[in-house]
């Protein structure tokens, strides 16, 4: 158990973080949570929230699957999570594109 933590332990929190901010997306709609005060208002609450909050959820699951992989291969979990990462880029960018401020 202790190795399991050593090793894989932050992409675990980051894991849980994900999942907690995504359901709390998909479920209450509450885009204050992840918006910072300054930021204008976004076009459709509703559907910003839906599509940030499957966002998060697949980096979450991204993050599960580098914590997995990084017990068979150190050089593929980090590639993976790269390859994650610059996805979620995009989409996140096309979301904020059509649903934003």
């Amino acid at each position: 158990m202790e190795k399991i933590i050593e090793q894989a332990g932050i992409p675990l929190l980051i894991f849980a973080v994900c999942v907690y901010y995504g359901m709390r997306l998909l479920i209450l709609h509450d885009v204050s949570a992840i918006r910072g005060k300054d930021k204008p208002p976004v076009k459709d609450e509703k559907a910003y929230a839906m599509g940030s909050g499957k966002l998060i959820l697949f980096f979450g699951a991204a993050t599960l699957v580098m914590a997995l992989l990084s017990f068979v291969n150190v050089y593929a979990a980090v590639a993976e999570i790269i390859v994650c990462t610059f996805i979620m880029g995009v989409l996140w960018k096309k979301m904020n594109d059509r649903y934003g401020a």
